[in-house]
């Protein structure tokens, strides 16, 4: 996620849950197919210019559902109304966690969340000045996450490169969010903001198993538009798709794959060149 993505969700208050099937012709370990979604910031310079057409767009294109950043000012009911007419799910948002989930903002959200039909909350960046400020951050998301599951809504933390490059005593940042955390909470792991940092994102998945609701797909960084096997402009290597493919495949909690191709947000190409791409692969 870049840092006008940041600057972007400072602030952002609401959100929600609920359900839908859809997805590739391979099942996964768990019996269900796997659902495709796109995080609309890849499209944000565009999308809210146009949303039932690029919704609809989407459709055409075999996504199953997106994933939110912000709501345009629109009400949960009409949310949920603009994606279901497209044929698609409102499968979840980004949030400012410590505004939305926790305190007074917690009960709003989960509210917002359950008639907008949202099945994620999820919440990205959460970089902190140490090893105790990581363990109480995610302390406080599993307290979300357990305040969340009767709504049938999961919660999350997004994966930021300050999550691996930061160390303690051996153990990394993103290792301290979940040493305390209820299991409850869930990874949302972004595929180049782990693999970018030289750490194994094959084995992240699997030290943490069943624990990956949704995935964030992105290709390795820098690239021109981020589509899935195009190498980065500085010659680094692709994400290692197939092997990371064969891996979420075996993991039964993995109801998600989301696209992120943020290198081209006023374009819809990228998006659906990267789901051709990533369906050739499964």
């Amino acid at each position: 996620m870049t840092g006008n993505r940041r600057s972007f969700l400072k602030g952002l208050g609401s959100a929600a849950a609920a359900s839908a099937l859809g997805g590739c012709a391979c099942p996964c370990a768990c019996g269900t197919k796997p659902r495709y979604g796109l995080q609309l910031y890849s499209i944000h310079k565009i999308f809210w210019k146009d949303p039932a057409r690029i919704l609809a767009a989407l459709k055409e294109g075999g996504y199953d559902g997106v994933e939110f950043y912000d709501y345009n000012g629109l009400s949960a009911k009409e949310l949920r109304k603009l994606c279901a007419d497209a044929g698609l799910k409102a499968m979840g948002t980004h949030l400012n966690g410590d505004v939305a989930l926790v305190g007074d903002g917690l009960k709003r959200t989960l509210e917002y969340a359950a008639e907008a039909g949202f099945e994620s909350l999820v919440t990205p960046h959460a970089k902190r000045a140490s090893a105790e400020e990581y363990r109480a951050f995610g302390r406080a998301m599993g307290l979300a996450a357990d305040a969340a599951a009767p709504y049938g809504i999961k919660v999350g933390v997004h994966s930021t490169y300050h999550h691996f490059t930061t160390v303690y005593g051996g153990e990394t940042a993103w290792d301290m969010i979940y040493k305390d955390a209820s299991p409850r909470l869930y990874q949302q792991v972004d595929t180049a903001n782990t693999f970018h940092t030289g750490y194994d994102v094959v084995g992240l998945l699997r030290r943490y198993p069943n624990r990956h609701f949704s995935i964030h797909m992105k290709e390795n960084v820098p690239t021109v538009d981020g589509v899935f096997g195009v190498p980065p402009t500085d010659g680094g290597k692709c994400v290692p798709w197939r092997e990371l493919i064969s891996c979420m495949k075996e993991d039964s909690s993995l109801r998600w794959w989301i696209v992120e191709a943020e290198g081209r947000p006023d374009s819809l190409d990228p998006a659906l060149k990267c789901l051709a791409k990533l369906r050739s692969m499964v």
